[in-house]
């Protein structure tokens, strides 16, 4: 049985835009598709090892960041 993973990116639209290009394919989830199962059997990708910005969890774990700045204000202040 396999497993799937919803990821997420950003990407610019120049990126995406050339992305669709390379790949032949007219959409973007195609296109990305294609260019991950590229990439893992690429013998070349291998040697290729660049840094992966993480992303920053919010302040409150599931909470917008303004949510979060509020809930923190409200404890410092007593009131929650």
């Amino acid at each position: 049985m396999e497993r799937f993973v919803i990821v997420q990116t950003q990407l610019s639209d120049e990126t995406i835009k050339k992305l669709k290009e390379v790949t032949g394919e007219n959409t973007v989830k195609e296109a990305l598709s294609k260019a991950i199962m590229h990439y893992i059997g690429c013998e070349h990708a291998k040697v290729h090892v660049g840094e992966v910005k993480k992303a920053k969890r919010r302040g409150g774990g599931r909470y917008p960041v303004y949510l979060a700045n509020l809930i923190a204000q409200a404890k410092s202040a007593g009131k929650l």
